[in-house]
This record gives structure tokens, sequence and C-alpha cells, in this order.
């Protein structure tokens, strides 16, 4: 019998008093980062924090060290056969199929669709354990993703460019940079929110945050801006930070050792929130195994 997802509660949000027009957030480190993270493996936790800032903001995140023996991270492949780049795939699936330990939902695609097992293409360059899915796009094509992430055996490069260089097996268009050598890429006057997938790395290269950001469900979490993920991905120590496919996209999973794939935010397709949307592209961490597509 096929198992469906858990989703998890987050921590109760922080009631912060603001201003009705949700100006951003000041630029100074407000986040909280006393909760415990919970283990999921060796070199992998998590943890569900509140942001407080000017409207509630629920905030899931996982964090990879790269330095441990057996992590490794790839983007999913899609079948080489198809007629299409993609099948559509909700995170849970994903995980579930690939042996992933943690997914997170990637690039911008189209067509959005409701259901899984539809064709899709992913907007921009993928390219999955040596193989190129999805070319690159030109500077006039790339739309939103003008950036990618590039995975190597043991360190992650977010690069502002259209498509990955050679030596990384794994990358994947998205966009756009929210942080670049430590310094905010966004505009902070934007402060329009929305639901964030959201990826960063240390200085290094070798230590990774995959972060969502729960939004458009109101007095519960609202969603946030680039440049509020942008603060979020600073105040966990990420020197870069990359910004994937957000809205009703945005899902997070790990695999429970008894329960197998487990939501750890809200995602919200369709208005309906608990409700995952099938995706095209995904990021996954594995322990010891590869996506199998």
């Amino acid at each position: 019998m096929k198992q469906m997802p858990r989703y998890f509660p987050l921590f109760a949000f922080i009631a912060v008093s603001a201003c009705a027009s949700g100006a951003p957030l000041s630029s100074g480190n407000p986040f909280d980062l006393t909760p415990p993270s919970k283990m999921v493996t060796k070199g992998i936790s998590y943890s569900q924090r509140a942001w407080p800032g000017a409207v509630p903001m629920q905030v899931a995140i996982v964090e990879v060290d790269l330095k441990t023996r057996g992590v490794s991270v790839a983007v999913s492949g899609g079948n080489p056969s198809d007629t299409s780049e993609y099948r559509s795939k909700t995170t849970s699936t994903f995980l579930r199929e690939s042996g992933a330990i943690v997914a997170i939902n990637g690039g911008y695609f189209s067509p959005v669709v409701t259901a899984e097992g539809l064709g899709q293409d992913a907007v921009g360059f993928a390219k999955s354990n040596g193989r190129v899915v999805s070319p690159a796009s030109t500077p006039e094509t790339a739309r939103a993703a003008k950036a990618v992430v590039c995975f190597d055996r043991k360190q992650v490069q977010i690069l502002a460019a259209l498509a990955c260089p050679e030596r990384f097996a794994n990358g994947l268009a998205a966009g756009p940079l929210l942080v670049q050598d430590g310094k905010m890429k966004v505009d902070p006057k934007n402060a329009t929110r929305h639901p964030r997938s959201i990826l960063g790395v240390n200085a290094a290269g070798d230590r990774l945050w995959l972060v969502t950001i729960d939004g458009r469900q109101k007095g519960y979490s609202e969603g946030a801006s680039f440049a509020e993920s942008a603060l979020i991905l600073q105040a966990l120590g990420a020197a870069n930070a990359i910004n994937l496919d957000g809205g009703g996209s945005t899902a997070l999973v790990y695999r429970d050792p008894v329960r197998g794939p487990s939501v750890l935010n809200r995602p919200i397709q369709s208005g309906i929130p608990g409700t995952e949307r099938p995706v095209a592209t995904h990021i996954g961490v594995f322990t010891k195994a590869k996506p199998k597509g």
C-alpha cells in the first residue's frame, strides 16, 4: 500500500507587533536559533521555527553537513525516453521512489498541473548524475532562472550563470540569487510575500541549508519576501543563497524510518493547506543511494 506523507505541526508562531503594510524586516539578526534541531541521520538535521517579523512566518529547515561520509546531493533525472523532460511528481513521491532521505522541490517548470505522471519541462538548465536533462536557457528566455546551484561530491556552489561548469555532475537553474558572498542581492524594499523554497551554503560550500517558508495562510504563515528569505539564510550562516520555485510548489520532505515520507512544512497547492503540488524537478539528499529518476 502506498504510504501517505505525514505533515508535522510547526512551532507556534511568535506574535510580534508590526505595521499593517508588511514592511520588510530590519537588517539585524532576529532569527531565533534556540529551538533544538532533530537528527534525521548522521550529518543531517531539521528544525521548525518561527521568524519574529511583521507577519506570522513558519520556517522549516534542513541542515546538511556535506563532510559526513556517504552524504551526497543530486537532482532528479526524468526519463530520457520520454517526450517530456520530466513527469510530474510531488516531492513526497520523489523521495519515496528515489531513495532520498531529504528532498525539496526544485526549479521552475511548465505547465503547472494538479496530477502526477503528466509531462513537464524544466525552465532552464537541469543536470542529473552527469546527464543534461534540460539545456541552459538563453539570457532572453531564462526569465527568473538566471542563476544555478551546482552539486559536486562534497561541495555545493551557487553561481550567477545559466549552466553549471562541466565538472559538476548535478545542477539546476533557479533564481534570483538572494545572497552572494555574504551580501544581500535583492531589493529590500520589495515586500511581496509568497511561500518560498530556498537553498543556501556556507562560504566553504560544505554545509547546506534547505529551507521552506510557508505562505498564503493568513494568521498562520503569510510567506516571505525575497529580502526576508535572504535574511533567514544569512542568520543561519549562509554566504550564498538561491531562490527555488515557490508558491504552491514549496515542499520539504524527509524520510521517517517508521512513517516514510514526512512533510516538514505545510504546502498549499490550489489554495488547500497540506496539499503538495506535482512538480518537474527536485533536489534530493542521499546517504548512499542515488536517485532512480
